[in-house]
């Protein structure tokens, strides 16, 4: 991120300007990163738990003041007496879809992974509930793709999880950032270097917290995954237009679906031939998502644009975003973060 931040920074004399002037970027204080993620985590696990506050007698002080506590450095415990809530809050962070629609270098993705992995951290040390929700929700998914997955899929991805937990192999933060990165954080920017650095960053997170065995192959480090569905390059100002039914029929709900469960799968695969093959079964869904529209009545340049976008091509900028086509998010995501509005005073 610093490299970045510097590269941006650089002055050209011949034109007299920096490429942070000329792209119109901005580097983020980690001050002012750290109050953002925290607000922004607060205001949706109190989203999530007010339905919850009959049952567990917490009024909104208590609970806001609890929560503050729950995301900075105090060695306080909260919610120590009530185990229900705690793991309700674990599994609120598992499901939480967060994204930051001009990442730069992913300072905001970053932030608001360590931050949960620090809840996650206070709240579950032995990351007993945390598997617990990971093996569940794997299970879920397991029967949703069903139909285009075999046994011996299903199987390996259980057995994945639990070598993502095992001690011997990894550090505990190894499994509470998988899971995170896999299911809840998503970045974009129109740069495609910014997104690579994104990844970057990403990758070395995962890797510091692996254990090194010299016996092993690879020194007994874990292949990375793809994050190629979860960082991508786009101008997300511009958005594609489409009727509200567009996406609602059989046909569609059905193809989309399983794009969904392809890109899913797609982050965790090893092998460069079974990436290959998945990649083609994606190109083979967008081709008939974006026919299935077509016939539907959306204008031919939008069914093109949407086809013709490859989320497997990291040089590419897409000149279009559409958060249900690209990450397969249904009715927005639950924290969208990044750098607010600069204004100059006069």
């Amino acid at each position: 991120g610093k490299v970045f931040e510097n590269l941006l920074a650089s002055y050209n004399p011949e034109t007299k300007t920096t490429a942070r002037k000329q792209t119109g970027s901005f580097y983020t204080p980690r001050e002012i990163v750290n109050y953002m993620v925290d607000e922004s985590l607060i205001a949706y696990l109190k989203n999530k738990l007010s339905s919850l506050q009959g049952e567990q007698l917490l009024d909104d002080e208590t609970l806001d003041k609890e929560l503050h506590v729950l995301t900075s450095f105090d060695s306080k415990v909260p919610f120590a007496d009530n185990p229900e809530l705690q793991r309700e809050i674990i599994s609120a962070l598992s499901s939480c879809t967060i994204l930051d629609p001009a990442c730069g270098s992913g300072a905001f993705p970053m932030g608001i992974l360590q931050k949960m992995v620090h809840i996650l951290q206070k709240l579950d040390p032995e990351n007993k509930i945390w598997k617990e929700v990971q093996l569940e929700k794997a299970r879920k998914e397991s029967e949703a793709a069903f139909e285009i997955e075999d046994k011996q899929a299903r199987e390996e991805r259980l057995l994945e999880i639990n070598e993502a937990f095992d001690q011997s192999i990894n550090d505990p933060d190894y499994a509470r950032k998988l899971f995170l990165i896999e299911n809840c954080i998503y970045g974009v920017d129109i740069q495609p270097i910014a997104t690579q650095i994104s990844k970057l960053r990403f990758f070395i997170s995962l890797v510091v917290e692996q254990k090194v065995n010299a016996e092993k192959d690879n020194f007994g480090i874990r292949p990375l995954p793809n994050l190629e569905t979860k960082f991508m390059e786009a101008n997300t100002l511009i958005g594609i237009k489409k009727d509200g039914g567009l996406f609602e029929t059989d046909e569609v709900k059905k193809l989309e679906n399983e794009l969904k469960i392809v890109r899913h799968k797609i982050f965790s695969l090893k092998s460069k031939e079974r990436k290959i093959a998945w990649r083609e079964k994606d190109k083979e869904l967008r081709e008939k998502l974006s026919k299935a529209l077509k016939n539907q009545g959306l204008p031919l340049d939008a069914a093109e644009k949407l086809a013709g976008w490859d989320p497997y091509d990291q040089n590419a900028s897409s000149p279009f975003f559409d958060a249900e086509w690209m990450f397969g998010t249904k009715g927005g995501f639950d924290v969208v973060i990044g750098n607010p509005p600069y204004i100059k005073e006069r």
